[in-house]
């Protein structure tokens, strides 16, 4: 019972009269399922630990593609592309500046900065990141798993610090690239300035460690040259890749942790190891990313990305993850060579496609993951290949009869033959010989248009040089032809089988849709041309849909103006820039009578009708752009649109564009290697299993083993550079005390981390602006407290980053107010010991001794404010001096300089 109401429903849906059209509330345009890996693929991050990938768009999408071909689509609020990509490896979750979780696949935090990002990279095994920005600084922040959220933290790297002497206010670098190094990624950190300047530097000590590529900021000057990217080149972190915008590719030695010995000879090098250019004679062709990958011992490969306005560059990294991921090979070959494709129909959701090999694949689309169920491969006259592209086809599914035409003319009528088991996809299993038999017909010109009726005995093909033929389907004989006038090139683009009844009188027609949007009618039986003044458009334009309706008259969505016309066939055309509504019988007679007419606002490039279930139809259209608008009928007003982000439909033979729509609304459009399943109408449960097929990652079943953030037993984790560098001197000991050791190396290591980045290891920006005015008030000035130096020295001993001045004399007079009470009552009991007498004499006698006055002189007191006050008159007059000498220098200065560029200015106006 149930195959025989999918039938009925099938057959019922070829023939539209009587209908009305679809309410806004019958409408809900959606993405229901991406599949595939986008066209505009940008960048990618890879997560070991759950074995997730992750690729970027161009347009504000990510695609997430887990283990057993799961995969699932990100989309950020605004259409803005990624520039950075990186995961928390193992915590489900994703960064590019902002949080995703994977889980619930929404943007979950959004981090507000004040400068502009330009360099991001993930200090992984531990929940910090590192950020520069367009000034030069490299900032900290703090990934809160607990709060979903980016904590700044006070550790952070000035441009005046890190780019070393040419480093000037005003004249800030932005930081290109950082990353930390490898197998010192708790001590060291690798900044790459847009110039070309690379400064390595030394987390703990908050310097500069090593200093290079000064000749690469010469060129730069000369050549406008600036990094635009950069891959560290060597697992142990001693060379690192640099991408230019002109092309080139610069290998540079970075001083590694195994041979910090010779930073002396090797810090401050300012010539790279190798120089690559890409770039084809003079053609600049940018670097846009740059991934290397270790091959296990053997020689690594640099994976380039490049384009410009006349070049593009890439070497195959998906086939490269393909190879060390098998899951991900099932996408590359899917739709990529399909070309046409017949409607969906909805008793299974069945997907017919033609490819440019010539094959003819019938896909189960009950689910997102297409499964191929029949292909059927053509045969030339020699039964070889024929390897022709497929152009045109049409499935009637209660016939079970398949046409499909080629681009050399050629129209193979395929009949599978049905068996006794009333199970309408029995030929599904089908063989050519067993169960179908396929014939052949030659016209001229590739077929561009197929029509064909349920228990038809005929079907008509249109090719590209205006030709319709009308062919039997039993002996796949040509009953007639008739050559047709087209103002442009490209033929025929729409046929229909029509009946038309008026005044009691029935005939049978064919209505034919030229590429220009000229509309011509045909007498099917004979051929003979109805109306020999063809209605036409002013302007010639693309012809995508041709179809013939009647609404309802008691149908709301009609007005009182059209009454008089809804009892009557209408005859919609749809081309690339306008919607027309005309009159079928004003059209037979070859008058062009328009009842309405909508412009939209963009460039069509398919349409549509399509069904709700209780048989209201509504207008779908497709934009080029990815645009898709549901219009009502026949007013053709907008009942709701949306946007397919990512999808761009290109018109050509060799395009691997496809869309195919089913008369319920369910769409499905190829480009490229991505598929996008699109939902109209409000009906659920279209696709099975797209929960579970969405599902990447989830927190609550994910095991923390996976997880890198978690310290791992020492038999399961690799040596690190604490055992390979204790290896000689406690070669002695046994395996069970290096474990002990190296496990307590890491913990002491992830805790000095903490404690580092935790403390502001230089003042920040905002309180060097604003320490001039900071709590100045309430505070009172105390002679001694004036300490005028001209000759500062630098502090000597440990020191203790965070720790100042203020803090220490806060902590020491908050313990004298503790002592306070106690020495008061010492003094009033006068219970003084005889040692105190002894310790006040003999700090008496030390003080006579250097000249110091004694605390029982009275005049002590006086003198020490005197003496005070002459030492610093002496040394503001000192400092007054110096100043007036700045002054005059500055000037002097000044002057040459306006000099140097009045002489500059002379030179280029007489060159």
């Amino acid at each position: 019972m149930f195959v025989r109401k999918l039938v009925e429903k099938a057959s019922k849906k070829h023939r539209i009269g009587g209908i009305s059209g679809l309410r806004a509330e019958d409408v809900s345009p959606r993405l229901a399922f991406h599949y595939g890996v986008p066209a505009d693929a940008a960048l990618l991050a890879y997560d070991p630990a759950l074995h997730v990938l992750a690729v970027a768009t161009r347009n504000g999408q990510i695609k997430l593609f887990g283990r057993d071909n799961t995969q699932a689509l990100l989309q950020s609020p605004s259409p803005v592309p990624s520039k950075f990509l990186r995961f928390a490896e193992g915590q489900g979750v994703l960064l590019n500046v902002n949080i995703w979780d994977i889980d619930t696949k929404k943007l979950c935090y959004v981090h507000p900065f004040e400068k502009e990002i330009t360099a991001f990279s993930v200090l992984q095994n531990s929940f910090y990141i590192y950020v520069g920005d367009s000034f030069g600084n490299v900032s900290l922040l703090k990934l809160d798993l607990g709060q979903t959220c980016l904590v700044d933290m006070p550790y952070w790297i000035p441009f005046s610090e890190s780019y070393g002497s040419g480093a000037n206010v005003g004249n800030e670098v932005e930081v290109a690239f950082v990353s930390p190094q490898p197998l010192a990624e708790n001590n060291r950190v690798l900044i790459i300035f847009r110039d070309g300047i690379m400064s390595l530097w030394d987390i703990k000590t908050s310097k500069v460690v090593s200093l290079s590529g000064k000749s690469m900021q010469q060129q730069s000057h000369q050549e406008a040259k600036a990094v635009t990217s950069a891959c560290w080149a060597c697992a142990k972190g001693s060379k690192i890749a640099i991408g230019f915008d002109s092309g080139d590719i610069y290998l540079w030695s970075i001083p590694d942790i195994l041979n910090a010995q010779n930073l002396s000879s090797m810090g401050n090098q300012n010539l790279p190891l190798q120089r690559l250019n890409l770039g084809y004679k003079l053609d600049r062709v940018s670097i846009v990313s740059l991934r290397w990958v270790n091959s296990d011992g053997k020689a690594g490969r640099l994976y380039v990305n490049g384009f410009s306005d006349h070049a593009y560059l890439f070497q195959d990294y998906f086939s490269s993850l393909a190879t060390k991921y098998p899951w991900f090979l099932s996408m590359k070959d899917k739709h990529q060579t399909s070309t046409g494709s017949a409607d969906i129909h909805k008793t299974r959701n069945l997907y017919v496609t033609g490819h440019l090999d010539g094959t003819i694949r019938f896909w189960d689309a009950s689910c997102p993951l297409l499964l191929q169920n029949l292909m059927i491969k053509q045969q030339n006259e020699e039964n070889s290949p024929s390897g022709t592209p497929i152009t045109s086809l049409q499935f009637d599914m209660s016939s079970s009869i398949l046409i499909c035409g080629d681009r050399s003319g050629t129209v193979r009528i395929i009949t599978f033959r049905k068996d006794s088991s009333d199970n309408i996809f029995s030929f599904l299993h089908a063989k050519q010989g067993e169960s179908y038999n396929v014939r052949c017909i030659k016209l001229k010109g590739a077929v561009t248009s197929i029509s064909l009726i349920s228990n038809s005995k005929r079907v008509a093909v249109g090719t590209e040089k205006g030709i319709v033929s009308v062919v039997s389907i039993e002996d796949a004989s040509i009953l007639y032809q008739k050559q047709l006038e087209c103002r442009v090139s490209g033929g025929i683009a729409s046929l229909q089988f029509e009946m038309y009844s008026h005044n009691g009188y029935d005939k049978d027609l064919l209505l034919v849709g030229m590429e220009d949007s000229t509309i011509y009618i045909l007498e099917e039986e004979t051929g003979k041309l109805l109306n020999t003044n063809p209605v036409q458009t002013n302007k010639p334009s693309r012809a995508l849909l041709m179809q013939t309706l009647e609404l309802s008259p008691d149908d709301p969505s009609v007005s009182d103006t059209h009454d008089t016309v809804s009892k009557e066939s209408l005859l919609l055309l749809c081309t690339e820039n306008a919607i027309r509504l005309f009159s079928l019988s004003h059209a037979i007679q070859g008058t062009k009578n328009i009842i309405n007419k909508k412009k939209p606002n963009g460039s069509c490039c398919f349409a549509s009708l399509i069904h709700s279930v209780s048989s209201e139809i509504g207008l779908l259209l497709v934009f080029s752009n990815g645009k898709i608008e549901i219009r009502s009928l026949p007013d053709l007003s907008i009942l709701k649109e949306a946007s397919l982000r990512g999808f761009s439909y290109t018109r050509n033979l060799n395009s691997s564009s496809s869309i195919a729509c089913s008369s319920d609304g369910e769409i499905i459009l190829v480009n490229g290697e991505e598929t996008f399943f699109f939902s109209t109408l409000c009906q659920n449960d279209i696709y099975r299993h797209v929960d579970s097929i969405n599902t990447i990652y989830r927190k609550d079943n994910s095991p923390r083993e996976e997880s890198s953030y978690v310290v791992k037993s020492p038999r399961e984790k690799k040596k690190g550079i604490f055992g390979m560098i204790m290896k000689d001197t406690k070669a002695s000991k046994g395996k069970q005390s290096d474990a002990n050791g190296d496990e307590q190396f890491t913990a002491t290591t992830s805790e000095e981390l903490s404690s580092i980045f935790s403390c502001a290891n230089f003042a920040p920006v905002s309180e060097k602006r604003n320490s001039s005015i900071k709590d100045d008030e309430n505070i009172e000035l105390d002679i001694d407290d004036i300490n005028i130096d001209d000759n500062p020295q630098k502090q000597k001993g440990p020191h203790f980053p965070g720790l100042s001045k203020q803090k220490i004399s806060k902590g020491f007079q908050s313990l004298r107010e503790k002592l306070k009470p106690r020495t008061e009552e010492k003094v009033n009991s006068g219970n003084r010991k005889p040692e105190d007498d002894t310790s006040v004499s003999q700090v008496d006698q030390i003080k006579m001794k250097y000249g110091y006055a004694t605390n029982d002189d009275p005049t002590s007191l006086p003198k020490m404010i005197g003496n005070k006050l002459q030492e610093n008159i002496k040394k503001l007059e000192g400092i007054n001096i110096r100043a007036g000498d700045m002054a005059n220098g500055a000037q002097s200065f000044s002057a040459m300089a306006k000099e140097l560029l009045r002489n500059t200015k002379n030179e280029k106006a007489t060159s």
